[in-house]
């Protein structure tokens, strides 16, 4: 659909902003969706790049830092591109994959599972410049302890891989340290939680004071 809307008469007489003739502006409103049309699904973004960031970050620990982008609403996923752009530092922007019905087909969605947070990793200065450069930063979180930091993104990343349903957790409670020695995650290190259907793997971050689980079988 093409809608033509007259200019005001002496305004930039040179032509329109968008290179057209200086007595109209052409505005394309592209319909979507159509009849017998499915509305278009995002495609799916990488959820670590570089793809070996964790073991580029277990051998360069002592010059590069794990960090946390703190961004604005909605802007996870854009701040995660533009990250990747720039190429200078590696992002890990865990997220779960859901299946849903949409338009009588079943299509895979990437929820967030800690919404307003990036974890970045790289030279202090170069997550300091992307943090100042990078449209949708709001603030840069810095963690002390970068060896519990990373053991624990690792473990979320594990997690994922696993392919199991991993679900974020409201609020921080106590809980029983354990060791999963069995299993897709075995090594991995965290709190175990009950809740009314089954024990859960819980791996907490506090410094943002966010976490995930994932249900497990006490055997292992």
């Amino acid at each position: 659909i093409v809608m033509t809307v007259p200019r005001q008469m002496g305004d930039n007489a040179g032509g329109g902003p968008l290179g057209l003739p200086q007595d109209e502006i052409c505005l394309k409103l592209i319909l979507l969706h159509r009849a017998g049309r499915a509305m278009p699904i995002a495609p799916p973004i990488p959820g670590v790049w570089p793809s070996s960031l964790f073991d580029d970050a277990g051998a360069d620990e002592a010059s590069k830092v794990w960090c946390a982008f703190h961004v604005r609403p909605r802007c996870e996923k854009v701040v995660s591109q533009r990250l990747k752009v720039g190429g200078s530092v590696g992002y890990f922007l865990p997220l779960s994959v859901e299946k849903r019905r949409y338009q009588r087909r079943q299509v895979e969605v990437q929820n967030l599972l800690f919404p307003g947070y990036v974890f970045v990793h790289g030279d202090p200065d170069a997550i300091r410049d992307c943090q100042y450069k990078v449209p949708g930063v709001v603030n840069c979180l810095e963690e002390p302890d970068q060896a519990s930091l990373h053991k624990s993104l690792s473990a979320l990343k594990g997690l994922l891989e696993s392919g199991d349903a991993v679900t974020p957790e409201e609020r921080l409670e106590p809980g029983m340290a354990v060791e999963i020695t069995g299993g897709p995650l075995e090594g991995h290190c965290g709190v175990v939680i009950e809740n009314k259907k089954a024990l859960r793997f819980l791996i907490q971050l506090d410094f943002i004071q966010q976490r995930v689980s994932v249900a497990v079988d006490a055997s292992i």
